[in-house]
């Protein structure tokens, strides 16, 4: 496969694991775009977590063995993106955290709930603004948001310790299921 086709068949199978909606095409591909970038030091658990991903689809899709395998990886090596963040981080919720035997996979869900979060889901294809979007995903990965995290990913209304902007990612999602989800 060339270079171009791995990338779209990675890109759209990403898409597929959160349930990407077409008519946000122009959002997740902005997201896809933009490098993840980290403050705090154990937020490069999350940017591994997004990498991980590219694995798992050399896994799924190299069928004609080791050089097809080494070839998806050269192509989709780099830095972490913005959207791999978030699938990755997604995925990491749904088997760590709110895996349920009884409940069907909800990767898709908490995905979208860290994309409302942010407030980007008012850019459809249709409301769509490169600059807005950058702002936002710029202050939350400045930690720019407020001290409960409005503006963030996850927002908690009473969170003890340092602010919120001052510890991991990994932490705030605990605090913000803790607090909404009971879990």
């Amino acid at each position: 496969m060339d270079e171009a086709t791995i990338k779209k068949e990675y890109f759209a199978w990403l898409c597929s694991l959160v349930r990407a909606e077409p008519e946000y095409s122009m959002l997740w591909q902005k997201l896809h775009d933009m490098d993840f970038v980290w403050i705090v030091d154990r937020d490069e658990n999350r940017a591994e977590d997004g990498k991980y991903l590219r694995y798992i689809f050399m896994v799924d899709t190299a069928k004609d063995g080791a050089d097809e395998a080494e070839e998806i990886e050269e192509i989709l090596s780099g830095p972490c993106s913005v959207m791999e963040f978030l699938v990755g981080l997604a995925r990491r919720i749904e088997d760590d955290i709110m895996e349920s035997v009884d409940l069907e996979n909800r990767t898709y869900r908490w995905f979208h709930e860290m994309v409302g979060n942010l407030g980007l889901l008012k850019y459809d294809n249709k409301h769509y603004s490169d600059g807005e979007i950058d702002a936002i995903v710029h202050r939350f990965m400045s930690r720019k948001y407020s001290k409960n995290g409005h503006g963030n990913i996850f927002s908690v209304g009473h969170f003890s310790g340092p602010l919120l902007s001052q510890v991991e990612i990994w932490t705030q999602m605990q605090a913000y299921f803790l607090e909404k989800y009971g879990i």
